[in-house]
């Protein structure tokens, strides 16, 4: 069971063991990890070695990167909230952006080892990652049906300032935004700020600290019962892994993906914000358990809410691009929240399991350029459906 466990946040884990509730709201750092290099290496290895056996060899680097880089986030004491395609979402409770930034340079040194990954026959990809700091208040939500699967979501505008700072960072750099900055100004080595050019927000690139940071690792994780693990996970994963046959879901296939943005939800200021939420996501996993589709991930940013659903992973169907359509137009009825927009592409997508060391598991979904379209296409307020390039109008919710 702790194999499974592992699927759940490790702050919220170490409270479910306690048989307690995180705090509604909260302050803290929140850390956001972007790694960069994993398209091109999909495509290099599966052009190598065929379909199967590239998602088999793109697993091992993937383990090596993902476990490397959690290890830090498991060694500051922060725990991950959410996987969305090649980045991470991290939530350090109490922190005022040291600790988080601390892991962040981390994260950095650990990913040396990758930044050249010799290919097959000859050339090779780079490996890197770029990390974004931001700290304040924030909220912390458990949404979706128990039955299909509960995920845990941080929001609010600490969560806003951490992806625009996201935003303004390059490879291999560390970037917090202004505010967590200034009382920390003396305990950072700054060696650039830059600006955006809309909002003017200005952000730091940190390459260093100037006094060290103690770690505090998470201790040994509690055994909780199947009965709370259960919900964490999709079901059909959670009957493959309790099986034993995790592994059949490293694999490429064809797959759609669709990003579904959302408005309408004031998550700092609305105390009933996460009853709002909690009520569209479960509406929307209803939706799509009826296509045999899966909500992947909710992802709360500068640019708005996202959820990202997945169609032909882990589960195929032959109609794959026929059921996220269909899904569409049934979304597009809801008349809550405010608005939502869709940008959908068809492609080859893995479908494999991420592991930490102690305290992350996931099943990543990671795709070529075309799948990754689909998320920049989020806000386009269209979709591009596989085989006919026609638009399809926008489902107005409002």
């Amino acid at each position: 069971m702790e194999l499974l466990a592992a699927y759940i946040p490790a702050d919220r884990r170490e409270a479910l063991g306690r048989k307690a509730a995180l705090p509604d709201r909260t302050r803290g750092a929140a850390l956001f990890a972007d790694i960069s290099g994993f398209t091109p290496l999909t495509e290099a290895l599966s052009r190598t070695f065929g379909p199967r056996r590239g998602a088999e060899e793109l697993t091992g680097h993937l383990n090596g990167v993902y476990d490397a880089i959690i290890a830090e986030v498991d060694r500051f004491g922060g725990s991950v909230i959410a996987f969305a395609g090649d980045a991470i979402t991290c939530w350090f409770e109490g922190d005022n952006g040291l600790i988080a930034s601390a892991s962040a340079l981390a994260m950095q040194a650990a990913m040396l080892p990758f930044a050249e990954v010799r290919l097959p026959g000859s050339g090779t990809v780079g490996l890197a990652v770029k990390a974004a700091v931001s700290s304040g208040p924030a909220r912390r939500f458990m949404v979706g049906r128990p039955e299909i699967q509960v995920i845990d979501v941080v929001a609010g505008g600490t969560l806003a300032h951490m992806a625009a700072a996201g935003h303004a960072a390059r490879r291999g750099e560390v970037m917090l935004d202004s505010r967590t900055v200034v009382p920390l100004e003396d305990s950072l080595k700054i060696v650039d700020w830059r600006a955006d050019e809309v909002t003017r927000d200005r952000f730091a690139v940190v390459a260093a600290l100037n006094t060290p940071v103690p770690t505090h690792p998470w201790p040994d994780a509690v055994d909780l019962k199947e009965s709370v693990v259960r919900p964490w996970l999709i079901p059909a994963v959670y009957e493959r892994l309790r099986n034993g046959r995790g592994e059949f879901l490293t694999e490429l296939r064809p797959a759609a993906a669709l990003f579904l943005k959302f408005e309408g939800i004031d998550y700092d200021r609305d105390d009933v914000a996460g009853q709002k939420l909690d009520a569209y996501v479960g509406w929307v996993q209803g939706v799509l358990a009826r296509y045999e589709g899966f909500l992947i991930d909710v992802s709360i940013g500068d640019k708005g809410s996202y959820l990202y659903l997945a169609f032909g992973a882990p589960i195929a169907h032959e109609n794959d691009a026929w059921r996220h359509a269909a899904h569409i137009w049934s979304v597009g009825r809801r008349r809550q929240p405010r608005r939502a927009f869709d940008g959908t592409r068809r492609s080859r997508a893995s479908a494999r399991e991420r592991t930490g060391p102690r305290h992350g598991r996931e099943r990543l979904y990671l795709g070529t350029p075309s799948v990754h379209a689909s998320q920049r296409e989020g806000g386009a307020s269209a979709c591009v459906c596989p085989g006919n390039r026609q638009r399809v109008r926008d489902p107005q919710v409002d």
